[in-house]
C-alpha cells in the first residue's frame, strides 16, 4: 500500500469524530489550558533568571483598546497561527499529499484554522509527527529564544500554541492507544474525523491498559479544567461584585489550590498551589476511571438477557 493511497474502501477499525461535543471540549480545554500554560512556562522563565515564580504580581493596567487587540491578533496569526499550519503541511505533504489551507468555525462552537488532505492515508506514526509537529517545534523555538532572551513576552505565544495544540495532542493520545501497524484515513460517511484501518488481516484491537489510562487521563485533565474554570470565574466575580480576594483551598491546614488577593494600589498576588493541584487531578482521574468502569459494567449487564 503506498503512503497516499486511500484506505476508506475497507471497513475502519475504529473511528474518531469530530462531533459538537468534542469541539466544545476542545474549546473549553483550550482555553483553560492557555492560563494552565502560560503559568508552565512563567516556571521555566522565572528558572531561567534564576528567580522565584510565586507570589506572581499582576500590576494594574488600563483595558486594551480595540487597535491593542488588533495588534496582539495579528501578532498571534503571524507568529503562531501561520507557522503552526505551515508545520502540519509540510508533514503533511511529505507523507502523503499537498494540503489545503483554511479557517472555520466547527459546529458554530470552535474557530479553527486547518490544514488537510482528501483522500489520502498515512501510518500512524506518520500522522503522530504531522500532529505534533507544531507542538514540538514552536515549543523548542520559543524556550531557546527565553534562553537566549529571558522576557516575559514569549510567555503569550508559547501558551497560545500549546493551547492551540489540544486539538493534535488529543487525536495523538487517541492514535497512540493504536499499535503502529495501522493506518489512518477518511472515515466513512464523510464525517469529520478520521478513520483507523488495518493493514493486514488479523485482528486489531486498542493496546492493552489504553483504555483504563484513556479515562484516567480525561478524568485528570477534566479535573484541572474544572477548578481553573471555577477560579477564573470566582475572580472575575470578586472583582466585579467584592474585594477581589479569592481563596481555593486552607492555607492554615498546609494546603492551597489558588489564592487571588488583590493589593490598596489595584495590583495583585497570585499563588497556585502546585503540589495541591496535581493531587487532586489525580484523584480526579482515579474517581472518574472508576465511575466509567461501574457506569460499564452496569450497562453490559442490562444488555445481558
Amino acid at each position: 500500500m503506498s503512503r497516499s493511497e486511500p484506505v476508506t474502501a475497507s471497513r475502519p477499525l475504529a473511528t474518531f469524530r469530530l462531533t459538537r461535543s468534542v469541539a466544545l471540549q476542545w474549546l473549553v480545554v483550550s482555553a483553560v489550558g492557555f492560563f494552565g500554560f502560560v503559568y508552565c512556562f512563567g516556571h521555566v522563565l522565572a528558572w531561567i533568571r534564576g528567580v522565584p515564580l510565586e507570589p506572581i504580581v499582576i500590576a494594574p493596567s488600563s483595558p486594551p483598546t480595540v487597535l491593542g487587540w488588533v495588534a496582539v491578533s495579528l501578532g498571534l496569526l503571524v507568529c503562531v497561527v501561520v507557522p503552526h499550519e505551515l508545520l502540519h503541511g509540510v508533514f503533511m505533504a511529505r507523507y502523503g499529499e499537498s494540503p489545503s489551507y483554511g479557517i472555520g468555525v466547527s459546529y458554530f462552537v470552535l474557530p479553527y484554522a486547518y490544514a488537510e488532505t482528501s483522500g489520502a492515508s498515512y501510518t500512524r506514526n506518520q500522522l503522530l509527527v504531522a500532529l505534533l509537529a507544531p507542538f514540538v517545534v514552536i515549543t523548542a523555538v520559543g524556550l531557546a529564544a527565553m534562553v537566549v532572551v529571558p522576557t516575559p513576552l514569549l510567555l503569550v505565544p508559547l501558551a497560545a500554541n500549546a493551547a492551540g495544540s489540544i486539538g493534535d495532542l488529543w487525536m495523538a493520545a487517541v492514535l497512540c492507544q493504536y499499535p503502529a501497524d495501522v493506518r489512518v484515513g477518511d472515515p466513512p460517511g464523510g464525517v469529520r474525523g478520521f478513520g483507523l484501518y488495518g493493514s493486514s488481516d488479523r485482528p486489531v484491537s486498542r493496546r492493552p491498559g489504553m483504555r483504563l489510562l484513556s479515562r484516567f487521563v480525561t478524568g485528570s485533565v477534566g479535573t484541572l479544567a474544572a477548578v481553573a474554570a471555577y477560579a477564573l470565574l470566582a475572580v472575575f466575580l470578586s472583582l466585579a461584585f467584592g474585594s477581589g480576594d479569592v481563596v481555593l483551598g486552607d492555607p492554615d491546614q498546609g494546603w492551597l489550590l489558588f489564592r487571588h488577593d488583590r493589593q490598596p494600589g489595584g495590583s495583585a498576588l497570585l499563588e497556585i498551589g502546585d503540589g495541591a493541584l496535581l493531587g487532586l487531578a489525580t484523584l480526579g482521574g482515579l474517581v472518574w476511571t472508576l465511575v466509567t468502569a461501574v457506569r460499564r459494567r452496569v450497562s453490559r449487564g442490562r444488555e445481558e438477557p
